[in-house]
């Protein structure tokens, strides 16, 4: 594998990149499956994660592993906090929203990381990511808008908090280029379970939602981060969202075929706007890209 992605390191990190994203395309349907409180969701679900994450590093990865100490850096601290709340929001968010309002909502994180990155790490935005941040905000307020007086504002409102914290994550990775964040992610993984113990019913479950729960954090959840971690390594940043947002667009669907939830017209309007301003922005971030490859 190392020999693959030396030999050919832009078709390795396509091949992570997309399997990364492959694995969060049924995670909102696993856990709609699931049929439980996400609270008691949330407190299992961690667990799983944070123990394949752990017994990876432990079996395969054990560089990884340099003291406790390296938990303390603000990265670290950062990355175990972001991680930890935003998987409350996601879960919180799909309790109270649509599967379609959930995702769509959190297509903003990448933007909101344009922003934090002008705001904390000085780095610029140039006016096509600010019309794409623009376009893309419009979008959400036509999906919120259609969620007044339909009981699922209070979702939508978790999805973008959830958003924010997936935004904060992008730029503490960008900060923090030459740390390695896996056990500090697996660790957010149990502080989601600590979050969520004490307001959980922690009803008992069958087999087959222990089997799903399973499925969710030990496969999906620690799976799909740990891959997607590599990609950016090997590949653009705008090859690699583009083939993130095929999560945008395949979690709904498969939502809605399996369980026939529909999104509504608000959100499928909403979610045109926002996935058109997305492709748009990546499309156009890749040309640039690759005439800057070129004349270089």
């Amino acid at each position: 594998m190392h020999s693959f992605a030396s030999r050919n390191p832009q078709a390795f990190g396509l091949i992570v990149t997309f399997l990364g994203v492959a694995f969060f395309f049924p995670d909102a349907l696993v856990v709609r499956l699931i049929g439980a409180d996400t609270m008691t969701i949330a407190v299992w679900r961690g667990l799983a994660g944070a123990i394949t994450t752990l017994g990876f590093v432990a079996l395969f990865y054990r560089s990884a592993w340099t003291g406790f100490a390296a938990l303390l850096t603000p990265a670290a601290l950062a990355m175990i906090a972001l991680q930890g709340t935003g998987s409350i929001f996601f879960l919180g968010s799909l309790q109270h929203t649509s599967v379609a309002n959930c995702l769509l909502i959190l297509a903003t994180a990448p933007f909101l990381a344009a922003i934090f990155s002008r705001i904390f790490l000085n780095e610029s935005i140039d006016i096509a990511t600010g019309l794409a941040i623009f376009t893309v905000f419009g979008g959400v307020l036509v999906i919120a808008a259609g969620s007044l007086g339909g009981g699922t504002l209070f979702g939508d409102a978790l999805s973008f908090l959830n958003a924010l914290t997936i935004a904060g994550y992008y730029v503490v990775l960008r900060k923090a280029r030459t740390e390695n964040l896996i056990i500090p992610i697996a660790c957010g993984y149990l502080f989601t379970s600590l979050i969520a113990l004490p307001i959980a019913p922690m009803t008992p479950f069958t087999a087959e939602q222990w089997g799903l729960v399973a499925l969710s954090g030990g496969v999906i959840l620690a799976g799909g981060v740990g891959l997607l971690q590599l990609g950016p390594r090997y590949l653009p940043a705008p090859e690699v969202s583009m083939i993130t947002m095929l999560e945008i667009v395949v979690g709904p669907l498969l939502v809605w075929w399996v369980l026939g939830e529909n999104p509504g017209t608000a959100t499928l309007i909403g979610g045109a706007v926002i996935l058109a301003a997305i492709f748009a922005h990546a499309i156009w971030q890749l040309r640039n890209f690759r005439q800057n490859l070129a004349q270089g």
